[in-house]
């Protein structure tokens, strides 16, 4: 519930500046422009004008929107393969048998912890991934290629095993490099200026109140888009925070239960 009125909060801050860029934006324009008339055209020059830069700013938002949410479902598609990828090791280890079964299940189960409790917050804070998580993936990953198959069904477990684990490597070098990326300056810098130059071309109608509502809504809902993609841009912080729902699920199981027992030396 929290982090839903946070996210409203927001949401109406985004939107509130945008209106009071757009209302500025026309007032200094009426303050310094003269508005012409039927015989110089302006209101033609200034339709045309308008509609350009209408079409390259909303192209821009509309581009860099999917993007961001492209790359919002793809790291929650990702959450969900490393989960599973973590889960075979882990039940896969049990079929192999012997002595790694503890250390394996351990400190998976630990790496699970470990990643909700304290590394998804030091990605929200773009802080890189937590080195306790990687001492843990490290455990496991030495524990995998130190074992000696003895049978077939051993040698393709093993080879199975190895290759999930890298993956799990491979799955938190993306995550990471989602949580330090974004657009920056880059973006936001031509997105306002573009609301802003849209604002100025509506300097010739009066400063009535329908004229004024109608421009306020440009800017309320230009707000709420620019709000979206920033939401989108760091899925690991507010106030568009994806939940690491499928670790927390698989900690709710039988790999939770590990979490019990003493830390191996």
């Amino acid at each position: 519930m929290l982090t839903l009125v946070l996210s409203a909060v927001v949401g109406l801050l985004f939107a509130t500046l945008a209106v009071a860029l757009v209302l500025g934006s026309y007032s200094i324009a009426r303050h310094f422009l003269h508005s012409g008339d039927a015989a110089d055209r302006t209101h033609d020059v200034v339709g045309a004008v308008a509609t350009r830069i209408a079409a390259l700013h909303g192209l821009m938002l509309a581009l860099v929107y999917a993007q961001e949410l492209d790359d919002y479902k793809g790291i929650r598609n990702l959450l969900t393969e490393e989960s599973v990828a973590v889960s075979d090791v882990y039940n896969d280890i049990r079929r192999y048998g012997g002595e790694a079964v503890d250390v394996v299940q351990g400190d998976l189960a630990r790496y699970l912890d470990v990643v909700v409790d304290e590394e998804w917050d030091m990605l929200g804070r773009r802080e890189g991934l937590s080195p306790t998580a990687w001492g843990l993936w490290q455990g496991v990953y030495e524990a995998l290629l130190d074992l000696t198959p003895e049978t077939d069904r051993q040698s393709f477990l093993a080879g199975r095993m190895r290759d999930r684990i890298t993956q799990v490597a491979r799955y938190r070098q993306m995550r990471d490099a989602t949580a330090i990326g974004g657009f920056g300056s880059m973006f936001w810098a031509p997105a306002l200026i573009g609301i802003s130059l849209l604002s100025v071309s509506l300097y010739v109608y009066r400063p009535t109140r329908s004229h004024l509502v109608l421009m306020s809504i440009f800017g309320a809902y230009s707000g709420v888009i620019l709000f979206f993609i920033y939401a989108f841009a760091n899925p690991f912080e507010q106030p568009g925070r994806l939940e690491p729902e499928a670790f927390q699920q698989l900690l709710k199981g039988e790999i939770g239960t590990r979490l019990e027992e003493p830390v191996r030396n």
